[in-house]
C-alpha cells in the first residue's frame, strides 16, 4: 500500500472514531434526561399532600383539646389572682345613734393616744370608752341594730351588754342596773331599750352616775362621739 493509500485508511479511522464518541454522547445525554424527568416526576409525587388518616384527626383533635384546655387553665388562674388581689369587701358602717336621750354631758373622755386624768384612781390613764353623765333610772337604748353577743357583770364597769352589728361593729354599755332588759342572741333594734343607769361601781364614783359606753371595729376602739356624729 503506498503512501496516499495509507492517509485514506487512517482518515476513515479517525471518521469512524469520532462517529462512535458522537453516538455516545448522544446517548449519554439521552440517559441523563431520562434520570432528570425521574427525579423531578419524584419531587412533585412527594410535595403532594398526603390524606388524613384517621389516626392524624384523633391526634389534631387531642393537641386542640390540649390547647383549649391549657386556655382555660390559663384563664382559671388568671381570675383567681384577680380574685386574690381584690380587698375583701368590709360591712358598711352602721348608723349610729346616741344610747341616751337629749343632750349629755361627758365626764371622762375617750382617749387611747395620750393619758387623760380619771378623779376616781386619782391617776393618768388612757381610756377607750366615753362616760356620759346620766341620772340613775335613765333609759340606755342600743345605737344600731344588732344581736347582743354579751350579758355579764364586771367589777369596774359593774352589769354590761355587748352588741355585735354585722361582722367588724361592737358596742358596749357599761354601769347598768341589774335588770338588763336583753339576753344574749337576741336581736335588737335601734332605740330599743336595753337597761337602765344603775349606780356607779367604786371604779367610777368619782364621775357620778353614768352610762360607760364604748365602740370598736374589727376589734380596734373607735371614739363613739366622732361615729355618732354620722347619725346626725
Amino acid at each position: 500500500m503506498n503512501q496516499k493509500e495509507r492517509r485514506a485508511a487512517r482518515g476513515l479511522q479517525i471518521v469512524a472514531v469520532c462517529c462512535c464518541f458522537c453516538l455516545l454522547a448522544v446517548g449519554a445525554g439521552v440517559t441523563y434526561r431520562a434520570m432528570d424527568r425521574e427525579k423531578a416526576g419524584g419531587g412533585e409525587t412527594l410535595q403532594k399532600e398526603q390524606p388524613v388518616t384517621a389516626v392524624q384527626s384523633k391526634t389534631i383533635e387531642i393537641a386542640q383539646a390540649e390547647q383549649q384546655g391549657e386556655a382555660e387553665k390559663t384563664k382559671e388562674i388568671k381570675e383567681t389572682k384577680e380574685t386574690k388581689a381584690q380587698p375583701a369587701r368590709k360591712n358598711e358602717q352602721p348608723v349610729f345613734a346616741a344610747p341616751l336621750e337629749g343632750k349629755t354631758k361627758v365626764v371622762l373622755a375617750y382617749s387611747t393616744d395620750h393619758a387623760i386624768y380619771d378623779p376616781t384612781l386619782e391617776q393618768y390613764r388612757t381610756n377607750a370608752s366615753v362616760s356620759l353623765s346620766a341620772k340613775k333610772g335613765t333609759e340606755v337604748k342600743a345605737a344600731a341594730d344588732g344581736v347582743v353577743k354579751e350579758v355579764k357583770k364586771d367589777a369596774q364597769a359593774g352589769n354590761l351588754v355587748r352588741i355585735a352589728h354585722g361582722e367588724d361593729w361592737l358596742t358596749t354599755y357599761g354601769q347598768l342596773a341589774d335588770a338588763v332588759a336583753v339576753k344574749e342572741g337576741e336581736s335588737v333594734k335601734q332605740g330599743q331599750r336595753i337597761g337602765t343607769v344603775a349606780a356607779p361601781t367604786k371604779y367610777g364614783v368619782a364621775l357620778g352616775e353614768h352610762l360607760i359606753f364604748a365602740m370598736e371595729q374589727n376589734g380596734e376602739p373607735q371614739n363613739p362621739m366622732e361615729k355618732m356624729k354620722t347619725a346626725e
